[in-house]
């Protein structure tokens, strides 16, 4: 547990001095304070056999929910130094587990690993390298006082959708809800329309007048049998 909590502390002390306004005293300050919180508080919660369990406590986090670590926020009180001049990111998680430190900036990009303890100690060039690759890092994921949801912005003038054309005859769009213009029939001479009165003198109705019949009108006279030179009909036919 020694080494990855001076693993953990390195690493967000060259945060602290890359970003944050702390001159060297107050970075010694608060690094001490920090290693010292850390050990109160992860020294009941230290599993090497089952390094996943208890990762949840073990862990140092911010977000736009949870402006402020209560572990980094006891460790200023006790350095007597202000949270704001750490200068760390707004969204930043570190998981302390046995063997292995990692970190994620923002709450949607992918965990990386700070240190991982397999054999490098401190002052060794190698681990050195790694915290300096880390706290590289956290310029290329997250910029530092920003947040990844600040980035979410919905479009100020969004385009409407549109209904998509179905030519499935199941389909809920049915074409009998639609509404299609019928041209009118022209009238013809032979067409009649009366107008009749409501009976009873009551008011005219709004509604147009029925279609009247059509008048028929006889094209030959009936002049009686017909005679031809074949046939011949009796007129005195009883």
């Amino acid at each position: 547990m020694k080494e990855e909590i001076a693993a953990a502390v390195f690493f967000v002390a060259r945060l602290v001095k890359r970003y944050g306004c702390l001159d060297n005293d107050g970075r010694d300050r608060f690094a001490a304070a920090l290693t010292s919180v850390l050990f109160e508080n992860y020294k009941n919660h230290w599993h090497p056999n089952a390094p996943t369990k208890g990762q949840a406590y073990r862990c140092l986090r911010m977000n736009r929910v949870r402006l402020r670590d209560p572990v980094l926020q006891q460790a200023c009180e006790r350095s007597a130094v202000c949270y704001e001049d750490l200068g760390l990111p707004q969204e930043l998680t570190v998981w302390v587990d046995p063997g292995e430190v990692s970190c994620r900036y923002g709450e949607h990009s992918t965990p990386f690993s700070v240190s991982v303890l397999d054999g490098c100690r401190r002052g060794d060039g190698e681990f050195s390298r790694r915290i300096h690759d880390a706290v590289e890092r956290a310029s290329l994921d997250v910029p530092l006082g920003s947040s990844s949801d600040e980035d979410e912005v919905p479009p100020t003038n969004p385009q409407p959708k549109t209904i998509p054309t179905v030519s499935n005859p199941n389909s809920v769009y049915r074409v009998g809800n639609l509404c299609f213009y019928i041209p009118m029939r022209k009238a013809f001479a032979g067409d009649v329309f009366t107008s009749h009165a409501p009976p009873g003198g009551g008011p005219i109705s709004q509604f147009p007048s029925q279609k009247g019949f059509k008048t028929y009108r006889a094209t030959f006279t009936f002049t009686g049998p017909r005679v031809d030179k074949y046939h011949w009909v009796s007129k005195s036919r009883s």
